[in-house]
C-alpha cells in the first residue's frame, strides 16, 4: 500500500504563535505553519496532526512580510533547533517583549518601566546542547530533532552551537559509524567552558574494547573530554584510563570570578547574555555591602558569587546537593567562603517557610538576619507554592526575578503584587536568539 502523501493547502497567515509558528485557520481548525509570517499567503504542507490541530511546512507564495529575511542557516526550517531564522532580528526581540507584555496584561500587572530588549549575539552562542543520534542505512545522523518529528536533522555543522562544538559533528558521525553497534548510541550531550569541552555519550549497550579505543582516540584528537553514560546521570563515568569526570569552568571577568561546573549540571547556554543578566541584577540591587541577600534556586553560584564579591552576605539555596557542593567549592576557589552560605532544600516542598529557610543556627554568614533582598531564578514552572511565605518579612525590600517562562513569571508577579511588591522594571534578554524562548528579568520593590 502506497504511503499517503501529506496534504497541501494554500492558507493566509494571521499571527505568530508563542512558539514562532505562523497561525492560520483551515476548515475551522487551527493550523500552525513553520517558515511563515503574518500577512503572508503560503503553501502549507501538513506534516502532523495532534489533538485536532495540524502542523505544516510553509512555502511563501505572495505578500511577503517586510520583516522576512533570508535565513543564514541552510538547515532552516527543517531543523527544529531554531524556528525564527526567517524573522528580522529586531522583530524577534519585539515578538518576545510582546509575549511578555501579553502575559503581564493577562494577570493585570503593570510594570512601571520597560528595559530596551537586549540581544548581544545572534549565532554561535550555544555552549550546551542535547543532540539526537540516528542511524539511517549506512549514514549516521547527529543533531537536533526535525520540526514536528522525532527524526534527527541531517547536520554537518550548526550555526547555533559555538564553533568548537559545531566542529565536533562530522568526526562524531564518522566515529559512531565505525562502532560495533552504532544504533546503541542514543544521544550526545555537549558542554563547553571557556577553555575545555566535554561530551556525554548515552549508550544503550556495553561498549567493546575496540569501541573504547575509538572514543579514546576521538578524545585525544579532538581535545575534548568524553564521558560515558550507560543509564541516568548517576551512571556517568570517565573513559578507561581517566581518573575521574573533570569539571569545566567559565569566568565572570567583571567580578574577577571563575566558576566550575560538571558537564551535566545546569548553566546558562549563552555566555555573553549570562554576564549581561548578572550585570543588570547587580545594578538593580545596588549597594549590597554587608547586607544579607538570599539566592533561591542558586545552582552552582552564578549570582551568589558576584553578590559576595560586591560585599554582600549571601545565602544560596538549591535542591540539588551536587549543585550546592559545586557552589561551595566555587566559593572556596574564589576566596569567598566568609561571605557565602549554601544549603540544600527543595523549595517546591510545602511548607518551606521563611523561618525554615533563613534559620541561622551556627551560621555566621546569616547571623540571625532575614534577607533584605532576594534573587529568584527558578525552572520553567516558576517559584512554586512557597513564594508567598518567603516575602512576608518587612525587612525584605527588593526582589530580582530571572525567568525562562513569561507565563509563570506573570503568575508570580501577580502574587508578589498581592504581597505588596511593585514591578518597578522588567525586560527581556535574548538568551536563545533565533528561537521563541523568552528570558526575563524583573525588579520588584516593596511598595511604600
Amino acid at each position: 500500500m502506497a504511503k499517503k502523501l501529506p496534504i497541501e493547502q494554500e492558507v493566509q497567515i494571521d499571527a505568530l504563535s508563542k512558539d514562532g509558528l505562523g497561525a492560520a485557520i483551515l476548515n475551522e481548525r487551527p493550523l500552525w505553519v513553520r517558515n511563515a509570517l503574518p500577512g503572508e499567503r503560503v503553501q502549507a504542507r501538513i506534516l502532523k496532526r495532534r489533538g485536532g490541530q495540524r502542523y505544516a511546512d510553509g512555502q511563501p507564495l505572495s505578500d511577503l512580510s517586510r520583516n522576512r529575511v533570508t535565513s543564514a542557516c541552510q538547515h532552516f526550517p527543517r531543523c527544529a533547533g531554531c524556528n525564527l531564522h526567517h524573522l528580522a532580528y529586531s522583530e524577534q526581540l519585539q515578538l518576545k517583549q510582546g509575549r511578555l507584555a501579553q502575559e503581564l496584561q493577562r494577570v493585570g500587572v503593570a510594570a512601571a518601566g520597560w528595559r530596551t530588549p537586549s540581544g548581544l549575539t545572534r549565532l554561535g552562542y550555544r555552549r550546551k546542547a542535547r543532540l539526537g543520534v540516528r542511524v539511517v542505512g549506512e549514514q549516521v545522523l547527529v543533531g537536533f530533532r526535525e520540526s514536528f518529528s522525532n527524526r534527527v536533522a541531517r547536520l554537518d555543522a550548526c550555526m547555533t552551537l559555538t564553533p568548537r562544538l559545531s566542529a565536533l559533528l562530522p568526526p562524531l558521525k564518522r566515529l559512531i559509524a565505525h562502532l560495533s553497534q552504532p544504533r546503541t548510541i542514543a544521544q550526545i550531550e555537549m558542554a563547553e567552558g571557556d577553555s575545555e569541552a566535554a561530551i556525554l555519550v548515552r549508550h544503550l549497550d556495553v561498549l567493546t574494547e575496540s569501541d573504547i579505543e575509538q572514543w579514546q582516540h576521538f578524545s585525544n584528537s579532538q581535545e575534548v573530554q568524553v564521558i560515558l553514560q550507560p543509564a541516568g546521570y548517576d551512571s556517568l563515568q570517565p573513559l578507561p584510563g581517566q581518573s575521574s569526570v573533570r569539571p569545566l569552568s567559565y569566568s565572570i571577568a567583571e567580578h574577577g570570578l571563575s566558576l566550575q561546573f560538571y558537564p551535566q549540571q545546569f548553566t546558562q547556554v549563552n555566555a555573553l547574555m549570562n554576564r549581561e543578566l548578572i550585570r543588570v541584577a547587580m545594578g538593580y540591587l545596588g549597594d549590597v555591602r554587608e547586607r544579607l541577600v538570599a539566592d533561591l534556586f542558586c545552582g552552582i553560584g552564578n549570582f551568589s558569587l558576584p553578590l559576595a564579591r560586591q560585599g554582600a552576605r549571601v545565602l544560596g539555596i538549591e535542591a540539588s546537593a551536587e549543585a550546592i557542593a559545586m557552589a561551595a567549592a566555587n566559593a572556596r576557589r574564589n576566596g569567598l567562603t566568609d561571605r557565602c552560605s549554601f544549603r540544600v532544600a527543595d523549595l517546591y516542598r510545602a511548607p518551606t517557610t521563611a523561618d525554615a529557610l533563613w534559620g541561622s543556627v551556627g551560621d555566621p554568614v546569616v547571623s540571625g538576619s532575614a534577607p533584605e533582598a532576594l534573587i529568584i531564578d527558578p525552572p520553567r514552572s516558576g517559584a512554586g507554592v512557597n513564594l508567598d511565605s518567603w516575602v512576608v518579612n518587612r525587612v525584605l525590600q527588593q526582589i530580582v526575578y530571572v525567568s525562562c517562562n513569561p507565563q509563570s513569571f506573570a503568575d508570580d508577579a501577580l502574587r508578589l503584587q498581592h504581597a505588596g511588591f511593585d514591578l518597578r522594571e522588567v525586560g527581556i534578554y535574548d538568551m536563545f536568539p533565533q528561537t521563541a524562548h523568552v528570558e526575563t528579568i524583573g525588579h520588584f520593590v516593596r511598595a511604600p
